[in-house]
């Protein structure tokens, strides 16, 4: 068989097992029993609820099903097309249960996407495949934890190769936040930790080590850069938030960063600035968290005298001028929010203020606290758009990552959100008194999965 035509048919097999893998849409299938099911439905008077939840499980299935069948096109115009309508389903529905059938089902999905980042046929096709792979992430089913690391190492390699030598600035971004949401969602304790040592190389680096062959611009890098931070934000919050982890471990991994995040404070960049000083928060915050523990343990002499953050007067300075910054030749909404922003991270770092966040989810107005879950929370605002709340009520995923949110629109809010702001130096503070929910140790998402559906299994019984 000649070449070209071996190359052909191999890419059809591909593409004919991931289609088999994932079904025919059943509109396609004519006389289906679902179609007479859903033709009987129509014609009754009432529709239950049950069966109007049926009807559009249906639905999303089979345009699942057609956004797939799309992907394999030759036509770049139409796969670009059924990214978009996925990347649409996939973020404003939960379609947990349609991937429970089967792990090959998500794994047919993340071959296609991948497919589709690697040998683009546009610019905007290999966008909305690297943000379909998120999405992808997001809605995992209940499947074990190795699983979820399985379908993360087979996307990791594409992910990483992208950002480094994508001439394309705009997708070396997608790719980024696609790469440190996959790692705090599906990676594996060992992974995350490599997940923020590649961002914090990054850092270093200066954007050097995610250079292509022709030089990246600088107004172009500061996003990148932007990102990196965030990024790795998440992550260390995956590992250190909500006292996870142990003090002398979130110590280390704080004092041998924090340089790095000195020298972005000084950046030409207000979204970097703002986002090295939120992770400065970020990293008290979690070393707080942890330390009451270690206190006491000084006092009962098991340790030695607990070490105090050696360059806190330059770091406070740094930071409250920042918190007032006044000149004139910055854009003056950028000031605005700068100091907005770093007011806060000064309250963390100089006093052990931890920030609260509210928001309005259905009839309940729920309240987060500490840097940790803010930063969660974006992540998966900025992945999921207007379908947060969509997932909030249906993903196990997030009533894990969020079991300590304080439902304000009880009797007892006003007793659970109350806080006492402590005092101290460096990453020394009195902390504050958290609930046993707030606190439960949880080493990955997965874990914090599986809680969920113990504590809803628990709820119904």
């Amino acid at each position: 068989m000649p070449r070209n035509l071996h190359k052909k048919a191999t890419k059809q097999q591909t593409r004919m097992a991931a289609l088999n893998t994932l079904g025919t849409p059943s509109s396609s299938r004519a006389g289906s029993e679902v179609e007479d099911e859903l033709d009987s439905v129509s014609d009754t008077s009432q529709i239950t609820a049950e069966s109007a939840a049926s009807a559009d499980d249906a639905t999303i299935a089979d345009d699942l099903r057609r956004c797939v069948e799309d992907l394999g096109e030759k036509r770049a115009t139409t796969r670009e097309a059924a990214l978009t309508k996925l990347n649409g389903i996939l973020s404003l529905h939960y379609c947990g249960n349609f991937f429970a059938a089967s792990q090959a089902n998500q794994e047919a999905l993340l071959q296609l996407l991948c497919r589709s980042l690697r040998k683009p046929g546009s610019p905007l096709e290999a966008l909305l495949a690297a943000r379909g792979i998120a999405l992808a992430f997001v809605n995992q089913s209940d499947m074990v934890e190795g699983d979820q690391e399985e379908l993360y190492s087979m996307v990791l390699p594409l992910l990483k190769n992208t950002i480094t030598y994508s001439l394309d600035p705009q997708l070396k971004h997608q790719c980024i936040e696609t790469l440190a949401f996959i790692t705090f969602v599906a990676a594996s304790d060992a992974d995350t930790k490599g997940g923020m040592d590649y961002f914090y190389k990054v850092l270093v680096s200066e954007g050097g080590n995610i250079q292509p062959d022709e030089p990246i611009a600088k107004n172009d890098m500061e996003p990148l850069l932007d990102a990196s931070l965030r990024a790795y934000g998440l992550l260390y919050a995956c590992i250190y938030g909500n006292a996870r982890e142990t003090w002398e471990s979130a110590w280390d991994e704080s004092e041998s960063v924090m340089p790095a995040h000195l020298d972005m404070l000084q950046s030409t960049s207000k979204a970097v600035r703002v986002a090295a000083g939120e992770n400065v928060a970020l990293m008290f915050d979690c070393v707080n968290m942890l330390r009451k523990e270690v206190e006491q343990q000084a006092e009962e002499g098991e340790i030695a005298e607990i070490p105090e953050y050696g360059e806190i007067d330059d770091l406070t300075d740094a930071l409250q001028r920042l918190a007032t910054d006044s000149n004139r030749r910055v854009n003056k909404q950028d000031r605005k929010e700068q100091r907005s922003a770093f007011r806060d991270v000064v309250k963390t770092v100089e006093n052990g203020t931890r920030p609260k966040h509210k928001f309005k989810l259905g009839h309940q107005r729920l309240m987060i606290r500490g840097w940790a879950q803010i930063m969660e929370l974006r992540a998966f605002r900025q992945c999921l758009g207007a379908g947060l709340v969509r997932h909030f009520e249906e993903n196990d995923l997030l009533a894990a990552v969020f079991t300590g949110a304080v439902d304000e629109s009880s009797e007892s809010a006003s007793a659970s959100s109350s806080e006492e702001e402590g005092t101290g130096t460096g990453f020394g503070v009195e902390d504050a008194e958290e609930t046993s929910e707030m606190l439960m140790p949880s080493k990955s998402a997965a874990s914090k999965r599986a809680r969920a559906r113990h504590l809803k299994r628990r709820a119904k019984d």
